[in-house]
């Protein structure tokens, strides 16, 4: 397999798994959407637009864009996707050796980094998964149920299946 294979089926994961999560968290209703709990943000509309945040802000850096952060003013679940997808297509536009390329690139405190481009897909993608655990936590903490399997390996039966 290919290095653009992979990293397209994780791209190709990180949106599958995200939109469970984002359908999921449609149907909580605002006060425990934004109840305070104790975790890496104070609520579970905070943990999501972090992570909405970071997606376009590896987008914007891989891509060459100029970085803003948040991605954008509103906190609106309906945005999260949104850039969650951008950030799939454009991983999964990119070829193996635009992936193995070195790319430069400023983090939020403006110190510059090079890495390889697929270095940093994968950080992304990785990011969304440690951050999808933690909601999961706080979903249950909240006492939510029906929280969706978003593990990468029922993607990949679901995948093998035609199902996905």
């Amino acid at each position: 397999m290919d290095i653009a294979t992979l990293i397209g089926h994780y791209a190709a994961y990180d949106v599958w798994a995200n939109t469970r999560l984002s359908d999921r968290l449609a149907q909580v209703p605002f006060s425990k959407l934004d109840m305070p709990v104790k975790s890496s943000f104070p609520s579970l509309r905070a943990t999501l637009m972090h992570m909405r945040n970071a997606e376009a802000a590896w987008f914007q850096r891989m891509s060459g864009i100029p970085q803003v952060w948040p991605a954008e003013p509103s906190d609106d679940l309906d945005t999260f996707l949104v850039h969650v997808r951008v950030m799939c297509d454009y991983a999964r536009s990119l070829s193996a050796a635009e992936l193995l390329a070195d790319a430069s690139y400023k983090d939020l405190k403006g110190n510059t980094h090079t890495s390889p481009r697929w270095h940093a897909l994968m950080h992304c993608f990785n990011h969304s998964s440690y951050h999808r655990g933690q909601i999961v936590t706080i979903m249950r903490t909240l006492g939510l149920e029906d929280i969706p399997a978003m593990d990468l390996i029922v993607f990949q039966r679901l995948l093998a299946k035609g199902d996905v």
